[in-house]
């Protein structure tokens, strides 16, 4: 399994591209689980006032199976925020193979307007470590060090000034909000090489509960077999919780099925 094929950063919500007609359950596993990291954010740094806070702990199903748990954390107090990811597997695919990985973020807060300054994601899968940092602001993003592992050339950040790391992105959409503030989102996301686009609209509501559908769409710095999944859809389940909106499913539809993420 290369890098490339496995590597989390090629979106928050794609499924692995496993190469053959049957892959087996390890093999799935461990692909997905480095994809999925970046569904993740557990908070770090330094302490700040509890203004608003977010944990939450999200269990990762595949092909009917549990194959891990990803933990999320943020908090943003004082004009700063700070989140964190960390994710291990369970199960059937932790006896077969054990992998961990930690994504962190820093940024600024300007009238609940996210401007991340800081990403890094540390992934060991048990073969190969990888280390990427990111700095974001000024005229654009750039890659301070670490392997992307692509063969593809890298995106023209020229046009991303305003972009977000994927962490950002993603913890804007499953940290619990108000009702209105649900199915508004549309970002250019860049994670150091690749530069894709995630939508979430369109909301259907329910008794206490809203599902808004999105999108994740791969623009640049991809292979030609990351190029095969262009367009990734999902939907995200908000129930009522006390006084907020709680995303507390997540259904991204791939290739070999349905993968859910729960959470607890």
């Amino acid at each position: 399994m290369s890098m490339e094929e496995a590597r989390c950063s090629n979106g928050p919500f794609p499924m692995p591209c496993v190469a053959g007609e049957c892959p087996d359950q390890r093999c799935f596993g461990v692909r997905a689980m480095r994809k999925l990291l970046c569904l993740a954010l557990v908070l770090f740094g330094v302490p700040l006032a509890a203004e608003e806070r977010t944990a939450i702990l999200y269990d990762v199903h595949l092909i009917g199976a549990k194959i891990g748990e990803i933990t999320i954390v943020g908090q943003q107090a004082n004009g700063q925020y700070v989140a964190r990811s960390q994710f291990k597997t369970t199960g059937i695919v932790s006896a077969l193979k054990q992998m961990h990985g930690d994504v962190s973020v820093n940024g600024r807060v300007s009238a609940d307007d996210h401007t991340p300054g800081h990403y890094s994601e540390t992934i060991n899968d048990g073969r190969r470590f990888t280390d990427v940092k990111v700095r974001f602001g000024g005229s654009e993003p750039r890659l301070l060090s670490g392997d992307p592992d692509s063969s593809a050339p890298p995106a023209d950040t020229s046009t991303l000034r305003n972009a977000l790391d994927p962490l950002t992105a993603l913890y804007l959409i499953l940290r619990d909000q108000p009702q209105d503030g649900l199915c508004r989102f549309k970002r250019d996301i860049y994670d150091g090489h690749r530069h894709a686009r995630l939508l979430l609209g369109s909301p259907r509501k329910g008794k206490q509960r809203v599902t808004c559908s999105g999108e994740y769409r791969r623009l640049e710095g991809y292979s030609k077999s990351e190029k095969k999944e262009r367009n990734i859809p999902f939907t995200v389940l908000y129930t009522q919780d006390a006084e907020a909106m709680s995303a507390t499913r997540i259904d991204i539809k791939t290739k070999y099925g349905k993968a859910i993420l729960l959470r607890r």
